[in-house]
C-alpha cells in the first residue's frame, strides 16, 4: 500500500512540538505505569494535540496536516519509552525494597545512554518491517489507522482541543486534592474475619484506561479482582490457611497468569508467522546499509559502559533483533505490544546460557537487558503505527523516521532523570497499592523467582491453557474471559479494578448508543490520564525541590485552574464567532 507520491512535513516547529509533546508524555505515562501499570497508545492525544498547536500557531491559514502527522509521530514517542522504563526499571528497587537485596541501580547518564540506543536501534530496525508489514502485507496497525482517520477529516484541534483542556483541568485539580485529602481511596466495608475489604480509590486514571482497554479487557480485569479477592481469600480463610499471606498467593498467581497468558499468546501468533516476520531483515535495504550497523556498534558501547560482559552483549542484540520483529508485527495485527514480556523473555534466555555455562551474571546486569530490549521493542511497536499513517496520508517516511529518532535521543536522554524524580518523590507509596508498578513486580520475580513459586506455576499453568482454548474458539465465545487482564485483577485486587470496569462499561454504552461518539471517548479518556499523570508528576517534582505536597498542590491546582478557566473563555468566544 505504498503511497506514489509523499508530501513533505518535516519542519523545525514539527520537530519542537514532537519534542515537547514527548517529553510531556514521557513525565505523565512514567507516572500512570507505576500507577497502575497499563500505557495506553497515546496516538489519538498526540494526534489531536500537535493539530491543536499548529493550529493556534498558523492563526486560521490552512495546515498541513503532513506537518501535524510528523509533529504527533514524533510526540508519540515519550509515551513508550516511559513504558519501556517504567515496566521495568522499577524491579530494582522493589528487589531492594522487600527482598533486602542491595542492587545498584544504574548510573543515570550510563542509563541515559542505553535507553536513547535501545530506541534508535528499535526504530532502525523497524524500517525494513515497513516495507513488508505495512506495504505488501497492509497490516491494520489500529492505532496509526485511527490517527491516519482524524488527519484526513482534519479532525484535529479547535472545540475538541478546548473541552479536552477543560475537562483535564478539572481532573488534575480533583488529583492533586485526592493525594492530599484521600489518597488511599475510601474503605466501603470491611469482614477481617474472611480476609475481605472493599475498597473505592478514585482515579480518572483507571476510568480512562477501562475506556480505552475496552470492554473484554475491562471485565476479565474485574473478574479476576472479584474472584481472586471476594472467593478465594475466603475460602483460604474459612479452610483454615494462612492469612497472613493469602494476599500474596494471589499476587504470585495473578504474576503466573500475566506470564503465562503472554507465553501462549507468543507461541501461538509467533510459530505460525516466523517466515513472515523475520524475512524483511534479509531484504537489502541500502538506507540502512551504514545506519543499523553503527546503532548496534553504538548499542555494544552502551551496554559495556553498563559492565555488561560481551558474551551477553552480542546475546541481547540478537534478541533485541528477534523481539523487534515480533513486537512490530505483533503491535500491526493485535495493537498490543507485551514489551516487558519480550524483555523478559530474552532475559530468562540469556540467563539460562550463562547458568549452563557456569558463568557469572549478576543480577543487576540482567535489569540492563531486560530495559534494553524492552525499551527497542516498546519504539518499534509506536514507530509502526506512525509509518502506518503516513503511509495513509502520504506523508514522507523519511520524515517519519527522522522526527522519531530525534525524540528517541531527546526522551532516551531524559527518561532516567524523570524515573528519580518520581523516585525519590514517590519512595513512600512505591510498591503499594496507591502505586504498585505491577509489571515490574513481574519482572523481578521472573528474573529472581517468586515467593511461592508453586502458586506462580498454577497461575502461569491455568493462563498458558486458557489462552491456547481462547486461540480455538469461535464467534463470541472467543476471548470471553481474558487471561492477561484476569491475572492483573488477581493481583492488583479490586481497588483500581472498579474504576477501570466503570470506563469499560461507558465503553459498551457509548458503543451501542452513541457509536458516533466512541473516537471523542477515546480522546478524553486519553486526555484524563494525562491529566492526571502530569498533576501527580509535577506534585512529586516539587516536592523533590523542596517545596512540601500542600504548598505545591495548591500551586498546581491554581495554575490549573487559571488554564481551564482561560480555555473555558476561548471555548465560549469561538461559539460566539460561528
Amino acid at each position: 500500500m505504498s503511497q506514489s507520491i509523499e508530501k513533505s512535513g518535516l519542519t523545525l516547529r514539527a520537530v519542537l512540538i514532537a519534542v515537547f509533546l514527548s517529553l510531556f508524555l514521557l513525565m505523565s505515562t512514567s507516572y500512570i505505569a507505576l500507577k497502575m501499570g497499563a500505557a495506553p497508545w497515546p496516538i489519538i492525544f498526540s494526534v489531536i494535540v500537535s493539530g491543536a498547536i499548529i493550529k493556534l500557531l498558523n492563526r486560521g491559514k490552512h495546515v498541513n496536516i503532513h506537518e501535524v502527522n510528523v509533529a504527533q509521530a514524533g510526540g508519540s514517542i515519550g509515551g513508550l519509552i516511559a513504558a519501556g522504563m517504567a515496566f521495568t526499571l522499577p524491579g530494582i528497587l522493589y528487589l531492594n525494597i522487600s527482598k533486602g537485596m542491595n542492587l545498584e541501580m544504574p548510573e543515570p547518564w550510563l542509563l541515559s545512554i542505553l535507553i536513547a540506543t535501545a530506541g534508535v536501534l528499535g526504530i532502525l530496525l523497524s524500517v525494513p518491517l515497513k516495507y513488508t508489514f505495512i506495504d505488501e502485507e497492509n497490516l491494520p496497525f489500529p492505532a496509526g489507522t485511527a490517527g491516519a482517520e482524524l488527519l484526513k477529516l482534519g479532525d484535529t484541534g479547535g472545540r475538541r482541543m478546548y473541552i479536552l483542556v477543560i475537562i483535564g483541568s478539572l481532573v488534575a485539580i480533583f488529583t492533586l486534592a485526592r493525594d492530599i485529602y484521600f489518597p488511599s481511596g475510601f474503605v466501603l466495608f470491611s469482614l477481617a474475619s474472611l480476609g475481605i475489604s472493599m475498597v473505592l480509590i478514585p482515579l480518572p486514571i483507571a476510568l480512562g484506561a477501562g475506556y480505552i482497554l475496552g470492554p473484554r479487557p475491562g471485565l476479565s480485569w474485574l473478574a479476576g479482582a472479584v474472584i481472586g479477592w471476594y472467593l478465594i481469600i475466603p475460602l483460604l480463610h474459612l479452610g483454615g490457611g494462612d492469612a497472613a499471606h493469602s494476599g500474596v498467593y494471589m499476587k504470585n498467581l495473578g504474576m503466573g497468569m500475566v506470564l503465562g497468558a503472554g507465553v501462549s499468546f507468543f507461541i501461538l501468533y509467533i510459530l505460525p508467522r516466523i517466515k513472515k516476520i523475520f524475512m524483511p531483515f534479509f531484504k537489502t535495504n541500502r538506507r540502512l546499509k551504514y545506519a543499523v550497523p553503527l546503532t548496534l556498534f553504538a548499542g555494544m558501547v552502551s551496554l559495556y559502559l553498563n559492565a555488561l560482559p560481551l558474551p551477553a552483549i552480542l546475546l541481547t542484540l540478537i534478541g533485541v533483533w528477534a523481539m523487534v520483529a515480533v513486537a512490530a508485527r505483533m503491535t500491526g495485527e493485535t495493537n498490543i505490544d507485551p514489551l516487558e514480556q519480550l524483555g523478559i523473555f530474552v532475559t530468562i534466555m540469556i540467563a539460562a546460557v550463562y547458568t549452563a555455562f557456569s558463568l557469572p551474571l549478576p543480577v543487576h546486569m540482567l535489569f540492563v537487558i531486560v530495559v534494553f530490549v524492552s525499551v527497542a521493542c516498546a519504539v518499534a511497536g509506536d514507530a509502526g503505527h506512525d509509518y502506518k499513517s503516513a503511509a495513509l496520508i502520504g506523508t514522507k517516511f523519511s520524515d517519519i523516521v527522522k522526527v522519531d529518532i530525534i525524540t528517541v535521543i531527546v526522551t532516551g536522554l531524559a527518561a532516567p532523570f524523570v524515573f528519580e524524580l518520581i523516585r525519590q518523590a514517590f519512595a513512600n507509596t512505591l510498591f503499594t497499592e496507591a502505586m504498585p508498578a505491577p509489571q515490574a513486580q513481574l519482572v523481578a520475580g521472573s528474573i529472581i523467582g517468586f515467593e511461592h513459586p508453586e502458586i506462580f506455576v498454577l497461575g502461569f499453568a491455568v493462563a498458558f491453557l486458557g489462552e491456547m482454548i481462547n486461540h480455538f474458539l469461535t464467534g463470541r465465545l472467543k476471548n470471553m474471559l481474558m487471561w492477561m487482564p484476569f491475572g492483573i485483577g488477581l493481583f492488583l485486587g479490586p481497588g483500581l479494578a472498579l474504576p477501570l470496569a466503570i470506563g469499560a462499561i461507558v465503553n459498551i454504552w457509548i458503543q451501542r448508543k452513541k457509536p458516533e461518539l466512541y473516537h471523542s471517548g477515546i480522546l478524553l479518556a486519553a486526555g484524563i490520564m494525562g491529566a492526571e499523570g502530569i498533576a501527580g508528576f509535577s506534585a512529586g517534582a516539587f516536592t523533590v525541590s523542596g517545596l512540601n505536597l500542600y504548598n505545591s498542590s495548591l500551586m498546581l491546582a491554581v495554575l490549573f485552574l487559571l488554564v481551564g478557566v482561560a480555555s473555558t473563555v476561548l471555548l465560549i468566544r469561538k461559539r460566539n464567532l460561528t
